[in-house]
């Protein structure tokens, strides 16, 4: 894959999961605590949606490579490439609707 290509298919996993996680927007959704006790770490549905869209697409395209998610931990960590995923830079600002 060139380079324009891996361009093109890393805005495609963006575009693709903005749309898994736009509808969780200001609206009603359940929010969870995952910290375990400590610091709230709060995940929404939102946040869970957008890592699987992007799981997916990874998978289907890049079958060899591993995957870090921050909702679904890791898989295949030891591929010669990784991808690590956030699905929302800023989780409580998402929850505030900001």
């Amino acid at each position: 894959m060139s380079a324009v290509d891996f361009t093109e298919f890393v805005s495609r996993l963006a575009t693709l999961s903005g749309k898994a996680i736009l509808p969780f927007f200001r609206a009603r959704h359940t929010t969870e605590d995952k910290s375990g006790g400590g610091v709230f770490d709060p995940v929404t549905e939102g946040d869970r949606a957008g890592e699987d869209v992007m799981r997916n697409l990874i998978k289907r395209t890049f079958p060899a490579h591993g995957i870090l998610g921050e909702e679904f931990g890791s898989e295949n960590a030891d591929a010669e490439y990784v991808w690590v995923l956030d699905p929302i830079d800023g989780t409580r600002a998402f929850i505030s609707g900001i």
